[in-house]
């Protein structure tokens, strides 16, 4: 399996309730900081771990906690030029994000990519 996520503007499609837990629904700005997996994976651990509620951060926040050490070590691999490291942790992280996805909680507005009709 390869990592599928290289676009930030993929996350809120693969990812739509842990977008709006990390960045509480809010787009991001033109010309802003990326909001590519990496960041969704620090700013969700860092969101459960200081304002996430205590059900929400018990269901979350440790493997949340696990995809931010996944997203510091692919982060190391890409500066060290380690492809294949990179893209394993890659799918790590993506595979792990997902499981979280399916057991966040749905914002009223927020619609899960498991729950689409085509």
């Amino acid at each position: 399996m390869l990592a599928t996520t290289f676009r930030p503007e993929d996350v809120p499609r693969d990812w739509p309730r842990l977008v709006h837990l990390a960045w509480r629904g809010e787009p991001a700005l033109p010309g802003g900081a990326p909001r590519g997996v990496l960041e969704l994976a620090r700013d969700l651990a860092d969101v459960l771990r200081l304002e996430a509620a205590p059900e929400v951060r018990a269901a979350l926040g440790p493997d949340a906690a696990r995809a931010q050490t996944l997203a510091d070590a692919l982060d190391a691999a890409l500066a060290d030029w380690n492809p294949a490291l990179a893209n394993r942790l890659s799918e790590q992280l993506e595979g792990l994000l997902d499981e979280l996805e399916a057991l966040a909680p749905e914002a009223p507005f927020v619609v899960s990519k498991a729950s689409k009709t085509h």
